[in-house]
């Protein structure tokens, strides 16, 4: 059964971030210690940032530097660039990383309150063996870390990702997207695949319409933006519309492409 993670409390700062981050990119033999000696922060803050730079995939299982981690420090150290973001936004959705904003993406089809979301993610929790029974602090704990993430904290509010009118969370539409970080999401999530027919990834979960809030329109759109740009081919066969992978390098590449 997976469990969730409630980060210490501590929220999604990106200064906070960046500042641990820092450090064990360029001092990658530091310990704990260390790290609470040259940041400041304390152990418990040290130990739920570095879970949240897994999380974002800046980190491997071993807490050591990814290979995402060199193209972001290459190009965008700071993570200033919205694109930046919008990647390690990305990484936080995947259902092992965070499975509230996973559920969010994959399953939120209305507004709703604070307390509706909780409620259904806990429903959502049992039948997709996730653990929330740590007692209703602990869901909550999660549930505003992530929720202040889009909309108090420096970390993605720009990006648009969600609104709350009248005490309702819904999406809102998505800044800065382009046709490279859509690349980058539609070739990380290719899982070995040749190609995928539309309806496919429409039921794709992370997929690009869902990390954006595309609908079906929308995301067209997209791929024939894709297809304009030479990533993608689009073949529709009889009632079937196939999108063809056809970009042969690494995908870190495609942020390159982006940052050149």
């Amino acid at each position: 059964m997976q469990t969730i993670t409630k980060y210490g409390g501590f929220k999604l700062d990106k200064n906070e971030l960046y500042k641990i981050f820092y450090l064990i990119y360029n001092n990658p033999s530091f310990k704990n210690k260390d790290l609470i000696l040259e940041s400041g922060f304390g152990k418990n803050k040290v130990d739920n940032l570095k879970l949240y730079l897994k999380h974002l995939n800046l980190l491997d299982k071993l807490y050591k530097p990814t290979n995402l981690a060199e193209t972001i420090y290459t190009n965008d150290k700071y993570f200033e660039d919205e694109i930046t973001l919008w990647v390690l936004f990305y990484h936080w959705t995947g259902k092992e990383s965070n499975p509230f904003l996973y559920y969010l993406l994959n399953e939120l089809t209305d507004a709703k309150t604070k307390e509706e979301l909780a409620k259904i993610f806990r429903s959502w929790s049992i039948q997709n063996d996730v653990k929330t029974d740590y007692g209703d602090d602990f869901v909550k704990g999660l549930i505003n870390i992530t929720t202040n993430s889009f909309l108090d904290s420096d970390a993605f509010k720009n990006l648009n990702i969600f609104k709350v009118q009248n005490d309702r969370y819904h999406r809102g539409i998505p800044y800065k997207v382009n046709v490279f970080l859509l690349a980058y999401i539609l070739y990380n999530n290719r899982n070995g695949r040749t190609t995928i027919t539309f309806d496919e990834l429409l039921e794709e979960a992370n997929n690009i319409g869902r990390i954006f809030n595309l609908n079906k329109e929308k995301l067209l759109e997209q791929i024939y933006a894709l297809r304009d740009a030479g990533l993608v081919k689009y073949v529709q066969t009889a009632d079937l519309q196939h999108i063809v992978y056809t970009y042969q390098e690494a995908t870190l590449k495609l942020l390159d492409k982006h940052y050149g």
